[in-house]
């Protein structure tokens, strides 16, 4: 039987349909940099400006676009249509060192190493069908080997049953040959437009208002080619050349009574709450042994960590015939977190990945999605099973909302414990991503906008 809330509503055919007409338009403006010639010179700072205006913005849906081409490095040539290379999973993020935000004078929010960052981020937060065509607009299709090989069935072999049939190869990368088929389905081969939108990168995109009459200014600090593109052996190196980089910004234009209730707001000189969940990011490179404490660095005060993930890379960054869009295990024992002697989590995980017992871990990680976001997992699970977490994202998830109150008044030390069954290997890499509460306060003096720390 129908409750009497359901019942009432199915059966009130009366009830007004309601449209929201607040909004009259949403239209995207293009940004670039002063300049697009060092769009390729490693270390260069490429700013992007938007000039404080008499303008509403939406930053939150706002996107970056990237045009561009993959070369021979040698001789600026194409490459032959046979050629097993491409970009790697979340190639652009890979092509700078730093990307950071700044909000009138304040810079809201720095990411070192975005494209480690943002890549274990993204297979923490994106679905499983996520990872289709629809996703390569922003160059997002996720390895399913550690092989940069698009070839998918070897030479035909006899089967008694059923005579010749082609043999699926072990190597063959699902993600490496999608990005491959469409950058060479290019004339000329190599050639792409993708979009990344800045809820990828920062977690400032999760303020989802709009913002009135502050420069908003984004930079990226461009590196070198080498973690960008992925390679079979025998393969010319490769480099990426960036033509065209520019931000798409949405202005928001709203009907008058809507327009004059925001103008009033700033002419009383109301103060408005600016919050989110911001990342920082740390890396740190680990010696060759059986145990090892980090030390991570967090502002106290206001800036709470929520959660820290945490992934291992070994002779990743080097050549383009390693992938730093995957991550290792470096058969690790356990791992906690302390907060000022607080633990987390309380009791061991003890994990053996020789004997796939690591579902703890996997625990960990799935479960991310479902607290951060609010998604049940029967609804949009990860893209990521329990064997690619294994072999491909064995990426750590600790979750630290639940804190001692003492430790409310200021976090003072946070360290990472880890151990693991054999020392670690030699060019081994720990990348960190802290997720805070970030406060700031929007504050007017009746005609501009100011940021204004808590």
């Amino acid at each position: 039987m129908l409750s009497s809330e359901v019942h009432d509503d199915i059966l009130d055919i009366n009830e007004p349909h309601l449209f929201d007409e607040s909004i009259s338009a949403m239209n995207y403006y293009e940004y670039t940099p002063q300049t697009q010639a060092n769009n390729n010179t490693a270390g260069h700072q490429i700013s992007i400006v938007i000039n404080n205006q008499d303008i509403y913005l939406l930053p939150s849906k706002s996107y970056l676009k990237f045009k561009g081409q993959i070369r021979r490095a040698d001789n600026d040539a194409v490459y032959a249509e046979n050629a097993e290379i491409t970009l790697i999973n979340n190639a652009l993020m890979f092509l700078f060192t730093e990307i950071k935000y700044e909000l009138g004078s304040t810079r809201l929010e720095s990411i070192n190493n975005p494209g480690q960052t943002t890549s274990m981020i993204g297979y923490l937060s994106y679905p499983d069908d996520f990872s289709t065509s629809s996703s390569l607009k922003m160059c997002w299709t996720k390895d399913t080997t550690n092989n940069a090989s698009s070839v998918k069935y070897a030479a035909s072999v006899n089967d008694p049953a059923a005579g010749y049939r082609p043999a699926e190869t072990a190597t063959f990368n699902q993600g490496f040959a999608t990005r491959r088929g469409f950058l060479f389905s290019s004339d000329p081969r190599g050639c792409f437009e993708f979009h990344i939108p800045l809820s990828h990168i920062f977690g400032f995109a999760e303020y989802k208002k709009v913002i009135y009459g502050l420069k908003h200014t984004l930079t990226l600090n461009r590196t070198a080619n080498t973690l960008a593109l992925y390679k079979a052996d025998g393969i010319n190196d490769g480099k990426v050349d960036l033509t065209e980089i520019s931000w798409h910004m949405p202005q928001i234009q709203m009907t008058p009574e809507y327009l004059a209730g925001l103008r009033s707001i700033i002419e009383q000189k109301v103060t408005l709450p600016l919050a989110f969940r911001a990342r920082t990011s740390e890396q740190t490179v680990l010696p060759q042994t059986l145990n090892f404490t980090w030390r991570l660095s967090v502002t106290g005060g206001v800036e709470k960590p929520r959660w820290i993930v945490i992934g291992f890379q070994t002779a990743r960054i080097n050549t383009q015939q390693q992938n730093p869009a995957c991550f290792d295990h470096l058969n690790l024992k356990n791992a906690y977190i302390t907060l000022n002697s607080e633990r987390y989590p309380m009791s061991d995980v003890m994990t053996n990945f020789a004997r796939n017992e690591y579902t703890t871990l996997y625990d960990m990680f799935d479960n991310f999605k479902t607290n951060y976001y609010g998604i049940d997992a029967l609804v949009g699970g990860t893209q990521v099973n329990v064997a690619a977490y294994k072999s491909l994202f064995p990426i750590l998830v600790f979750d630290l909302r639940k804190q001692n109150e003492r430790l409310k008044t200021g976090v003072t030390d946070i360290q990472v414990r880890f151990e693991f069954s054999v020392a670690v290997p030699a060019d081994t890499t720990a990348y960190a991503v802290i997720i805070s509460d970030r406060f700031y306060k929007l504050a007017s003096d009746g005609k501009n906008m100011s940021v204004v720390s808590v």
